[in-house]
């Protein structure tokens, strides 16, 4: 019985041990990237370059990715810097296991975050 309770709590802090939370530098820089198109943002620690590239390659008609392993960060490039095509950026934050994005010190819902920073 101890060794379930164990393994059970075990599990249950590892799902909170993992950050499902993106970061961006600032307000500022996310907005300027948004309007570049080249929009760059901080994956949580337990996302893959794998998992980057098999999830991105749905999304080729919307943007292309470029990741770096070692600081985790995504460059999101847009094919069409438009408001819809922005929206699939949701899609594949979610597919990576997110929920929120950290904007300064605000933790931001993903759908929240479109209305706000994407549109």
């Amino acid at each position: 019985m101890k060794s379930y309770l164990f393994l059970f709590l075990f599990v249950l802090l590892s799902l909170f041990g993992f950050s499902q939370e993106v970061l961006v530098a600032s307000e500022d820089d996310l907005r300027k990237s948004v309007t570049s198109g080249e929009i760059l943002m901080v994956l949580p620690g337990h996302v893959t370059a794998d998992e980057v590239q098999k999830y991105s390659k749905y999304y080729t008609m919307y943007f292309t990715t470029s990741f770096n392993m070692e600081s985790h960060e995504v460059k999101f490039s847009m094919v069409n810097n438009e408001p819809k095509a922005r929206r699939v950026i949701i899609r594949f934050l979610s597919a990576v296991g997110t929920k929120s994005v950290k904007v300064e010190e605000v933790s931001i819902p993903l759908s929240e975050f479109y209305e706000f920073y994407l549109r």
